[in-house]
């Protein structure tokens, strides 16, 4: 670390300000957990290549103070005390638009949890112009999610979509998940779902069996409440909620790094997932769901990604009936759903090929049958 004494602060005053929008925003790339290694970024115009950045860092420090500087021009607002900050790391923009990735190490401490601190960047033109950030992070230590229910999952590129007609999945597309998140390692049961909403609305009983019977606002309101208690327990990290997984993040967990139509191959059979099988071979309880958990998991450690019970995502049913043929990064159909949401991964009612990794159910936002349920992720806020 550099002592914040190398930068001219002398002669510094400031008064507390609301807004700045200087074009500059921190971008978490993975959170702050124990044992783990937290990434932030700055995002800038490609027009500052060749400007000195440094990351600042300091105790909270709530709201925001416009700076002055004698014989400097300052933009923006400071959202770190600057009474008592770090200079964290230095660089160079180039022109991509976005720094280098600074890593932060946490050990694997249990007395970390709850340790906080704020970060921002600074754009340093010609050493007298100080851009700041629109934005800090304002950063607390997680314990991480329960491992027992969870499965942390790495960023990357996948190709999302199918050319098999049915399902609207077309076109096979580049599609990157830009940051790590957890995915539930079973769809919710009705064990964890009466714990957090204090009900079971399920069809088929089962403290085991998913939940179903739920439509997307009470999956929703299940991440909610699933959020309050984790954040209360330290285990929520910072940009970080519960939530249902978006499109790309279902599909890009159920490939596990798989291009055929299921994540298991070519086929699917009884011995691989609870589905309606046309042949006449019983797959678990006719027409029922399993207990979770009952069938192999996939390269990724996560089960029942075919079959068992449909499961909701957040995107909403935009009306289109395919995707962008161009690459893509983090992408999600957001926004307030009218009339549908889209489920995925098939059910115990489902014949396989409505079961396949790239198939999309369009379902009305607020409809419940036994055969729906979902899982939760541990992800990014999205916008």
């Amino acid at each position: 670390m550099l002592n914040h004494s190398l930068l001219p602060l002398c002669g510094l005053s400031f008064a507390l300000a609301a807004t700045s929008q200087t074009g500059r925003s921190m971008r978490l790339q993975a959170p702050a957990v124990i044992g783990q290694t937290a990434l932030f970024a700055m995002q800038h115009p490609a027009s500052a290549a060749g400007n000195l950045y440094v990351f600042l860092w300091s105790p909270p420090f709530a709201g925001a103070a416009q700076i002055s500087l004698p014989g400097f021009t300052v933009n923006g607002l400071a959202r770190v005390d600057l009474a008592n900050f770090t200079v964290a790391t230095a660089g160079i923009l180039d022109g991509s638009g976005l720094t280098p990735s600074y890593p932060v190490s946490v050990p694997n401490l249990s007395s970390l949890v709850g340790f906080a601190w704020d970060l921002q960047s600074v754009d340093l033109y010609a050493t007298s112009t100080w851009t700041f950030a629109d934005d800090d992070l304002a950063m607390t230590v997680a314990a991480p999610p329960p491992a027992a229910s969870m499965v942390g999952i790495a960023a990357g590129t996948f190709q999302m979509g199918s050319v098999v007609v049915g399902g609207t999945a077309t076109a096979v597309h580049q599609v990157t998940i830009s940051r790590p998140f957890w995915m539930g390692k079973y769809e919710v049961t009705q064990a964890q779902y009466q714990a957090v909403m204090g009900s079971n609305p399920s069809y088929f009983p089962g403290a085991n069996l998913p939940v179903d019977r739920v439509n997307r606002l009470d999956a929703g309101t299940y991440c909610l409440q699933l959020s309050v208690q984790e954040a209360a327990a330290g285990r929520l990290p910072s940009g970080y909620v519960y939530r249902l997984p978006t499109e790309a993040e279902w599909e890009y967990c159920c490939r596990a790094g798989t291009t055929t139509e299921w994540n298991v191959g070519t086929s699917l059979s009884c011995i691989q997932a609870n589905f309606y099988d046309i042949s006449g071979t019983s797959c678990g309880t006719y027409n029922q769901p399993n207990a979770v958990g009952s069938y192999a998991a996939n390269a990724w450690g996560l089960h029942d990604m075919h079959g068992n019970a449909w499961e909701w995502t957040l995107d909403n049913w935009d009306g289109v009936s395919g995707y962008p043929a161009g690459p893509v990064t983090d992408p999600f159909v957001g926004g307030t759903p009218i009339w549908y949401g889209i489920r995925r991964g098939g059910s115990s009612g489902s014949v396989d090929t409505e079961c396949r990794s790239a198939y999309r159910n369009r379902y009305a936002y607020v409809g419940t049958d036994p055969y729906g349920g979902f899982r939760v992720v541990c992800a990014p806020v999205l916008p």
